[in-house]
């Protein structure tokens, strides 16, 4: 097994050689890499299982070297080490990609927690045979029903999470035999696709559902109905308490609300799916939420949006493209747009008052 240490500071990556059980855990083999471009190549080079990187680079940054994982080497696992200032961004831009995150400084037990977790896993995943790379037809198919299964959790419509999963079970029918480990990888990214989505709505999810998810073991000769099925109960039982808790309380909450926002201003939330979400016409929501803010709904989802934003580019953190996408705008014209209105200057110009690179 390889892996693959990612960092420009040479003691971090020291630290991380000399604190890792690699043998323990039957790492043969550890490159290094100072910056993700040079990484990448290496990468190419052995096809590592695992790679551990930093998020704050000179060079090709943490964010843009995990974007080109995702889409070139979907199966590998990665560890970020993360300082403890950009912590939050770090979870908030990566959350869906990473596997384990560690804090600086780094503590050999917490290092090696993260590399078990991640063995094992691979582990299991071996044991069902390594998952192959998915085919242009699944992946668009899963990627478009991740995004209409996020779209539904926030506005709450279980018949419609349903009916999607409904979609999906026809489409891989459709399209059987699958590759080995398919199954397998799927139920697992649809399971912390559920738990992304329960963090943003602010509640955990149940004991019961969390044990059930523990206890679901997907192999090969699992029927896709089944998986499936079980994946469609577990979203639509979260979704259900979380409407049950919106339907107990007494008043509208602006203090939730902003929780909220503050939350999932990043994902492509509207009036609409907020007075949805918590059971309140969109006509008393707008009117409460100016009364008490003096700001409208979508204003505030904006300056959240174009305050982050900027955090992120004048730490130097993501490049416009990145940072236009980690607030939610996919066009980056637009983005540029709403920035330069929002803040008084354009997004080239917040990333040039950043702070200078050591």
């Amino acid at each position: 097994m390889k892996a693959v240490i990612i960092d420009d500071e040479f003691w971090t990556r020291d630290s991380i050689r000399r604190l890792g059980d690699w043998a323990r855990f039957g790492i043969d083999r550890v490159e290094e890499a100072e910056e993700g471009l040079s990484g990448l190549r290496i990468i190419e080079e052995i096809r590592p299982e695992i790679v551990i990187t930093d998020m704050k680079m000179r060079g090709m940054d943490g964010v843009e070297l995990l974007r080109r994982l995702a889409e070139d080497y979907p199966f590998i696992r990665k560890i970020v080490i993360s300082g403890f200032d950009d912590f939050a961004y770090t979870k908030q831009a990566i959350l869906s990609r990473v596997d384990e995150y560690i804090l600086k400084p780094i503590h050999p037990d917490e290092l090696n927690r993260a590399l078990e977790k991640t063995v094992r896993e691979l582990g299991i995943a071996r044991g069902l045979h390594a998952a192959q790379p998915l085919s242009k037809e699944i992946l668009e198919e899963v990627t478009a029903c991740k995004a209409e299964l996020s779209r539904h959790f926030q506005e709450l419509q279980i018949e419609e999470v349903e009916a999607r999963f409904g979609a999906l079970a026809q489409v891989l029918a459709s399209r059987e035999p699958h590759e080995p480990g398919l199954s397998h990888s799927l139920y697992k990214q649809f399971m912390t696709l559920l738990g992304e989505q329960a963090s943003k709505a602010g509640i955990e999810l149940s004991p019961v559902i969390r044990g059930q998810a523990e206890s679901f073991f997907v192999t090969d000769r699992t029927p896709d109905a089944e998986w499936i099925g079980a994946l469609s109960a577990a979203y639509a039982a979260v979704m259900a308490d979380l409407i049950q808790q919106r339907k107990n309380k007494n008043r509208l909450s602006i203090g939730d609300i902003r929780d909220y926002i503050d939350r999932a201003f990043a994902e492509p939330i509207t009036l609409e799916s907020i007075a949805a979400r918590f059971f309140v016409s969109k006509e008393h929501l707008s009117r409460t939420f100016k009364q008490e803010t003096g700001s409208t709904v979508m204003d505030y989802i904006i300056a959240r949006r174009m305050a982050k934003a900027k955090e992120l580019l004048t730490q130097g953190a993501a490049s416009i493209k990145s940072a236009a996408e980690a607030v939610g705008y996919a066009d980056p014209t637009y983005f540029h747009r709403i920035f330069k209105k929002v803040m008084g200057m354009t997004p080239a110009q917040a990333r040039c008052h950043g702070p200078e690179e050591d």
